[in-house]
């Protein structure tokens, strides 16, 4: 009876640990940065990796070094590919330092999500100051099968972890209940 008790706990605890979600929140969390002259920008992506064929959020925050969020300043969002551009935004004029960019990759592989900021902006209409900055970052693709894989490592391993603890713990508890 003890060993039914014992045997239904350890069951309950291996599916606990498949129903739980894993969350991670950090806004900006696991993300790539840059620094060029006065700004430092960071994107990340969700799904962590993008997986093509589905939506991909990629969310920008554009500082200052000294951290202050950039407001007012025009920039343009490339994404291209090993051959060719594959898509660019009209200028968008940032307003907290923040945005947020959706897109949906047709193919797994290795991208270039492109920024480029109009610096030094003179609105005398002398080009002599303005200098275009371009950030590069590359984005890897993942097809939909590999990220199902990858999705499936978490409860897997709970799984064997749980199998394991539950036969030392019924072996501990047999040579137990024989002492007695």
């Amino acid at each position: 009876m003890e060993s039914l008790i014992f045997f239904s706990f350890v069951i309950i605890i291996i599916y606990s640990l498949f129903s739980f979600n894993f969350i991670f929140a950090d806004v900006l969390s696991n993300s790539l940065r840059q620094r060029i002259g006065d700004y430092d920008i960071q994107i990340n992506t969700v799904p962590s990796i993008p997986i093509s064929g589905k939506e991909t959020k990629v969310n920008i925050r554009i500082t200052t070094v000294s951290n202050n969020p950039i407001t007012d300043t025009p920039i343009v969002l490339r994404i291209s590919d090993e051959k060719k551009e594959l898509t660019k935004t009209h200028p968008i004029l940032l307003s907290s330092g923040h945005y947020t960019y959706y897109y949906i990759f047709n193919k797994a592989g290795v991208f270039l999500f492109s920024i480029d900021i109009l610096a030094n902006l003179d609105t005398e209409g002398s080009n002599d100051s303005n200098t275009l900055l371009t950030f590069d970052f590359p984005l890897n693709v993942s097809g939909p099968v590999s990220a199902e894989l990858t999705s499936l490592t978490i409860p897997i391993t709970a799984a064997a972890m749980g199998s394991v603890i539950a036969i030392v713990f019924m072996k501990k508890f047999k040579n137990l209940k024989r002492a007695f």
